[in-house]
């Protein structure tokens, strides 16, 4: 019996080439899917560089002042002089108008030396205010008769910042500060000395009024 080479293996090698050839096709043709792309693009430039604009609001509005025009000047007082002794005629200084104002709110009130240069011509002085209500007549002089003080305030002048204060001042109401008529010589209120018995003072203290809410 003759033997022969079977020819079936050399056919299988071809097939398994032809096989990693088509797939070697299929790979080289999908390839470009999972490649990544490049573009390349020229040098930059810069642009605007500006601070960002803030958001715009609504102004604030002036707060309104609600005590502007409730302390008004009244008349400046006059001092007398017999020898060293000074006396004061009965003065309306300030008339404080809060009747504008709630019952239900309170207020300080003050009266303090604007002077900040010597009192010359002057040994000793003090005075003495009072606050009353103004009756609903306005004030006057006449609301400041000799004694019966109501809330006195003595203003001693022993630095420039000297003052009175009436505090918790009812709101609703119109008040006067002034000075009661003195012969100068109250030593726990309206005191006067000049420093020359011949030479009366030239140089008289001044003085602000004020108005402010109290707190509650």
């Amino acid at each position: 019996m003759s033997t022969f080479d079977s020819p079936h293996p050399r056919s299988r090698s071809r097939r398994r080439l032809a096989a990693w050839l088509a797939f070697g096709a299929v790979g080289l043709a999908t390839g470009a899917v999972w490649a990544t792309g490049f573009a390349t693009v020229g040098e930059g430039s810069t642009g605007n560089n500006v601070t960002s604009p803030a958001l715009t609001r609504t102004d604030p509005a002036a707060q309104a002042d609600r005590l502007a025009g409730t302390i008004a000047e009244g008349t400046d007082p006059v001092y007398d002089f017999e020898g060293f002794q000074g006396s004061v005629a009965a003065t309306s200084m300030y008339t404080v108008d809060l009747s504008g104002q709630p019952a239900t709110e309170d207020f300080n009130v003050a009266v303090l030396l604007s002077t900040a240069t010597p009192l010359a011509g002057w040994s000793s002085i003090q005075l003495k205010f009072d606050m009353v209500d103004d009756g609903g007549d306005g004030c006057t002089a006449a609301d400041f008769p000799v004694g019966a003080e109501t809330a006195g305030r003595v203003m001693r002048f022993d630095s420039q910042d000297a003052r009175v204060n009436w505090n918790t001042v009812p709101g609703n109401a119109k008040y006067c500060i002034g000075l009661r008529a003195s012969d100068g010589r109250a030593s726990g209120g309206t005191w006067l000395q000049s420093a020359s018995e011949t030479v009366a003072p030239t140089v008289f203290p001044q003085f602000i009024g004020t108005v402010d809410r109290a707190a509650s």
